[in-house]
């Protein structure tokens, strides 16, 4: 199945590609310079999306091309003790670990380009508050202005699976 969506993804780009270079005129210098600054800066976003470096980026309020959910919830547990756990959950979910920074308590998750989506990243950090442990949850869309509930049903299905890997 897998094969199937990158043969038909494939054959898309050439049919995008086939129709806009059919459209390009020489003498079109100003919709030539458009059409590849915006590739150039659609292929900029997706090779920078995996760092956490680029976290302030994506999160940014200046940002108008991605759509941010943010939230903060508490936990009764240590942090690193939660740490481990919220990466356990997202090991088992739709969503793939990128990078992590153990000092820091922060990790990326991302999930993939679908027809839906260009992909979301999840930004997750845990900050340490007497005996409670507080993680900030930040879900971004690339690409979408709007993104139709999906970074609110990320922090849900999250909550949802750490609840019930915490149940003994």
């Amino acid at each position: 199945m897998k094969n199937i969506k990158h043969i038909f993804t494939a054959l898309l780009i050439l049919l995008v590609y086939f129709l806009i270079a059919s459209y390009i005129k020489p003498d079109n210098l100003v919709f030539i310079i458009l059409v590849f600054l915006i590739a150039g800066f659609f292929i900029f976003n997706l090779m920078i999306r995996k760092s956490l470096s680029f976290e302030k980026y994506f999160t940014s309020k200046y940002n108008l091309l991605t759509s941010k959910f943010n939230r903060k919830k508490s936990f009764e547990i240590s942090k690193g003790l939660m740490y481990e756990k919220v990466i356990e959950v997202i090991n088992n979910s739709d969503f793939r670990i990128v990078d992590t920074d153990k000092e820091k308590f922060k990790l990326l998750a991302v999930s993939s380009v679908s027809f839906k989506s260009w992909g979301e990243n999840l930004y997750i950090d845990f900050k340490s508050d007497g005996e409670v442990t507080i993680m900030n949850f930040c879900s971004t869309t690339l690409f979408q202005v709007y993104a139709w509930g999906k970074n609110e049903r990320n922090y849900e299905n999250l909550l949802n699976e750490i609840e019930n890997s915490l149940i003994i």
